[in-house]
């Protein structure tokens, strides 16, 4: 079995939730007990209209886990969730109205990022990855050109969550970047297959569910992340892939010969490190 623990392996996308889950720092311990060192953390929507506070709450359960959980470093992602636009509506907010809240979120986000160190990105952002109209497809599509733009003056990432990823998505968010000045290189695209080719040659980069598309990608290209997108509810154990399994997968990937030391070390360290402007030991 491969020896994983000199690499900071990082899982790109994760939700703690201190009311309904386990919360922030038992997330934490299992990460690490399971060989997990880095923490990407992202907040979890509030489907009801304050688009703040999750920001708030994210920032103490970042500050929660460097305090209390030795030799696990977390990182946070702001943003608004894209599904929020549409509860919104659904709950007789006028669209325009709705779209400027969503606006007036991610400028706070912005501030979050600018005041801490611990906040490395704006995310989850993006549009919906269920069929809607054509008129909050379109308000959607304008949010996330302005989280792009934010990102752009922050000089940070940002991670995308859409529908499901294609070649055609891929150029479109590439397009899109460039339009405001945005690297292609720092936006993410979250869920997105085992579509590293498709990232390379675009300027995306992909973050990979770490169950089957990872076994795939890795065969392809190492010029990827790792994620769970872990969201912490214990009424929904292990959804959307349990905390563990990050450095389980990369384990696995090592034990079949997929992955050496060197490549984990280019997944977990360097990518992450380029991506958000960090340094890991």
């Amino acid at each position: 079995m491969e020896n994983i623990k000199d690499i900071p392996i990082t899982d790109n996308h994760i939700h703690v939730d201190d009311i309904n889950g386990y919360g922030a720092e038992k997330v934490a311990k299992i990460f690490k007990n399971a060989g997990g060192k880095v923490m990407i953390v992202l907040n979890k929507p509030a489907f009801d209209g304050n688009l703040k506070k999750p920001m708030d709450v994210l920032l103490k359960d970042i500050e929660t886990i460097n305090k209390n959980v030795d030799d696990v470093r977390a990182y946070g992602l702001v943003g608004a969730h894209p599904a929020e636009l549409t509860v919104m509506v659904n709950n007789g907010i006028a669209l325009n109205d709705a779209k400027n809240r969503m606006i007036d979120a991610l400028n706070y986000a912005k501030e979050l990022v600018e005041k801490n160190d611990y906040l490395v990105g704006i995310g989850e952002v993006g549009r919906p990855h269920y069929p809607v109209n054509d008129e909050i497809w379109e308000a959607s599509n304008e949010i996330l050109l302005y989280a792009m733009e934010l990102a752009k003056d922050l000089d940070c990432a940002i991670q995308i969550h859409a529908e499901s990823a294609s070649e055609n998505q891929f150029k479109e968010f590439r397009d899109m970047a460039k339009s405001v000045n945005l690297n292609p290189e720092r936006v993410i695209k979250h869920h997105c297959g085992d579509m590293v080719l498709e990232g390379e040659k675009y300027g995306i980069f992909p973050s990979i569910v770490a169950s089957k598309p990872v076994v795939e990608a890795v065969k392809k290209s190492l010029r990827f992340v790792m994620e769970t997108d872990y969201i912490d509810d214990l009424k929904r154990p292990g959804v959307v892939l349990g905390i563990k399994t990050v450095p389980r997968r990369t384990r696995k990937l090592m034990d079949l010969g997929l992955l050496d030391e060197e490549g984990a070390h280019i997944i977990h360290k360097e990518n992450i490190e380029k991506l958000y402007n960090i340094e890991l030991d």
